[in-house]
């Protein structure tokens, strides 16, 4: 018999009532094992199968529990933990985005980022630490596990949260620079009707008569406190010398309408651009 104890007669109540929900459900399996609750802070857990061995079918169905458990009650709070009191964050609109972050980050929901197989497979950290615990005949204490076995996941949770601040501050300058840029064309009289964009793996400008923009024409309009892709040429500048000219209209044409740099310009000149298929190009109808 395992004697599980709580501090939280709340993780008792939970806890008691998915262990027996999965008992029920794989008795007719041959799983065979009983729970009873001893007061708001103690389940005794009893498996009664002498056919199969507790460790080949018991211990990995609660070692499993255990773990969706503590994910699904623990990590939103722990990693709010570590927001406030490692790194200081006290603003709550802040605060919600860092762990919204970190929590996509968790589950593998941001495919721009580097390999984050670390962070998806925590369950795996938490299932592991529990299933070397967990014995056939213990008395269990799941908080001061909690605190004292689960290190290596609280320093993933740790490298998590750092991960999702930089995101943020990242997002955070991103979306200073779009508003910097948008106020930038809103607050000035247009130099030029329509700029013509063309990406066929890389870009080209064309003027209203679709006459190629030179080089020496972007760096005399090219306004040098617009300039943020720092350590590229002016030939592989793209969204400051576009705004430095000043368009009334900007036309796109590609076969990308997701490519992070046309997302970026769309943000900027919001109903000002358009975006077209490559093959309507004025250049492509040239060159046929």
């Amino acid at each position: 018999m395992i004697s599980i104890h709580f501090e939280k007669a709340h993780d008792c109540h939970q806890l008691f009532q998915q262990l027996q929900g999965y008992l029920t459900k794989y008795a007719e399996l041959g799983l065979k094992g009983g729970i009873e609750a001893g007061g708001d802070e103690t389940l005794y857990v009893n498996y009664e199968n002498q056919y199969v061995n507790f460790y080949d079918s018991f211990q990995p169905l609660l070692a499993s529990i255990f773990t969706d458990y503590v994910i699904s009650t623990k990590e939103e709070e722990w990693l709010l933990d570590i927001i406030e009191n490692m790194f200081y964050f006290t603003d709550e609109e802040e605060k919600e985005q860092i762990v919204a972050i970190a929590r996509s980050i968790l589950e593998g929901d941001l495919e721009d980022m580097p390999s984050l197989s670390m962070f998806t497979n925590r369950r795996e950290y938490i299932y592991q630490a529990f299933s070397k615990h967990i014995e056939e005949n213990m008395t269990f204490y799941y908080d001061p596990f909690l605190t004292f076995r689960l290190r290596e996941y609280g320093e993933l949770l740790i490298d998590c949260v750092e991960l999702a601040i930089d995101e943020y501050m990242m997002e955070q300058e991103y979306q200073s620079m779009v508003e910097t840029l948008r106020q930038f064309i809103h607050s000035r009289i247009p130099k030029r009707g329509v700029i013509y964009a063309v990406y066929d793996e890389r870009f080209h400008f064309y003027d209203e008569h679709f006459r190629l923009i030179s080089t020496d024409e972007i760096v005399y309009d090219l306004k040098e406190e617009l300039v943020f892709e720092h350590g590229l040429s002016v030939e592989e500048m793209v969204i400051s010398p576009l705004v430095s000219m000043l368009p009334e209209t900007v036309k796109v044409f590609t076969n990308d309408e997701e490519h992070g740099v046309i997302l970026t310009l769309q943000a900027i000149f919001q109903e000002r651009l358009k975006v077209f298929p490559l093959k309507d190009s004025p250049h492509q109808h040239r060159e046929e």
